[in-house]
């Protein structure tokens, strides 16, 4: 029975959520979680950004890959010359101390081979890509999470903000039986002032829960890149409360293995590992074919010419560069591998926090029922006992502000468990729904 009340408690706050009323208008576009996330996965600037961070390292994996195509370099060239010797010559009776010279030629090069100088760079790049994907995924699931958060937080507000209008209800008929009480001389004047009093506080409540649903809602539009629709909105309420996770363990497992900072710095990992490959390339030699063609004179026709030939280059001798280089890469592989171990127990902490937060919200529900079951008893009793002259006003103030209370606790409680479940899916990295509804990035070259 108690759960019953519970209940009906719940669908009457959904009820003035959807109601065509003064806050709500039948005009009023009604918009459910998954819609404002798809919004909010199109529109988030900061998921613009992620995604532009993509395109960067993808852009960057095509430069480095750039070194094992031949580089092709074509030239046209006019220069105007003056020669000391040309001019004693002139004096002698040459032909002058100015003259022309006109080429035009196009140069080859391709590397042949550099001892995984060139491959170790480019699956450094590669895999700063695919950390660059991951991070981007990362960002997806974290606007998930503020947007289911903010939008359960408006849903409380606006449960707070009918709570808030009920009570106010109630304590204005309260008042006017009051006031009529004491006309027929049943009352003294102190329940009249005091019931004014509740009816100045009932309306102050009413005033911060109607501010608070504003900001919060301010709040979520901030999250989305501005106003979901245009004009006026209302959210639709969560029909179905998820089922609470029985097992900690499994959630800590499936975390480990689908968050995407674990993938990000996996890859940052091989990153680091190329990078190590690359420098240690620098200690032997780099082998590289080149040709060119050219058209060059003082004058017209020109006459033509070509070299081709096959380099070999070995730096000797660096100052210690390689060296320094190759420890750097070394370090940045032994620093990334602490980062994972350090990501992995901060995984285990949030998945536990969120679990714990469930549970305690999931206790609260059914301890917040059970309260308003017996507040709404004490209430009905309180009332009874004003109408025939056996109670007083503090008696019927004590039982109002107990039901006020039982009320908002059921309200929080439950918006306070779909927030906790919000935190835990993404502390799980339950982001694979999400990411195909993400602004796409360009593939890699």
């Amino acid at each position: 029975m108690r759960k019953a009340q519970a209940c009906m408690l719940l669908a009457a706050l959904a009820a003035f959520l959807c109601a065509p009323d003064g806050s709500a208008r039948a005009a009023d576009q009604v918009l459910t979680l998954e819609q404002v996330v798809k919004i909010a996965l199109g529109r988030n600037p900061t998921l613009e950004a992620s995604s532009e961070a993509v395109n960067q390292a993808a852009s960057r994996l095509t430069q480095t890959k750039s070194r094992w195509w031949p580089q092709v370099t074509g030239s046209v060239d006019y220069s105007r010359n003056y020669s000391e010797s040309q001019r004693q010559a002139a004096l002698e009776g040459g032909t002058g101390n100015h003259y022309d010279i006109y080429s035009t030629g196009l140069a080859l090069s391709q590397k042949i081979y550099d001892f995984g100088q060139t491959g170790g760079l480019v699956e450094q790049s590669r895999q700063q890509l695919a950390s660059s994907r991951s991070d981007h995924t990362t960002n997806v699931s974290s606007v998930v999470q503020q947007v289911k958060n903010a939008f359960y937080l408006v849903l409380k507000n606006q449960g707070l903000m009918e709570v808030a209008r009920q009570t106010l209800d109630s304590q204005l008929k309260h008042l006017e039986q009051a006031q009529a009480f004491y006309k027929g001389g049943l009352r003294p004047k102190i329940d009249v002032t005091r019931a004014e009093v509740d009816v100045a506080n009932a309306r102050l409540s009413l005033i911060n829960a109607d501010y608070a649903e504003r900001d919060s809602r301010v709040a979520l539009e901030r999250i989305l890149g501005g106003p979901p629709v245009a004009g006026p909105y209302k959210l639709a309420p969560e029909k179905q409360q998820p089922a609470r996770p029985p097992n900690l363990t499994p959630l800590v497992i499936q975390a480990q293995q689908q968050r995407p900072e674990v993938a990000s710095l996996q890859a940052l990992i091989k990153a680091a590992e190329g990078r190590l490959e690359a420098a240690q390339g620098n200690f032997w030699p780099s082998l590289d074919a080149s040709g060119s063609y050219a058209y060059q004179n003082t004058e017209f026709p020109l006459d033509n010419s070509w070299t081709a030939g096959v380099g070999l280059t070995w730096a000797l001798f660096s100052g210690f560069l390689t060296e320094g280089q190759v420890n750097e890469a070394r370090a940045l592989i032994r620093q990334q591998k602490a980062r994972l171990k350090d990501l992995e127990l901060q995984i285990a902490q949030e998945v536990n926090s969120a679990f714990l937060a469930l549970n305690q919200a999931d206790e609260r529900i059914a301890t917040s029922r059970t309260a308003l079951a017996n507040a709404e008893e004490n209430m009905r009793l309180a009332e009874g006992r004003y109408r025939t002259g056996v109670g007083n006003a503090i008696e019927y103030t004590d039982a109002q502000v107990a039901l006020t209370a039982a009320q908002n606790n059921l309200v929080q409680a439950t918006y306070d468990y779909f927030q906790a479940w919000a935190n835990l899916e993404r502390a799980m990295g339950r982001v694979q729904p999400y990411t195909s509804m993400a602004k796409q990035t360009a593939p890699a070259r």
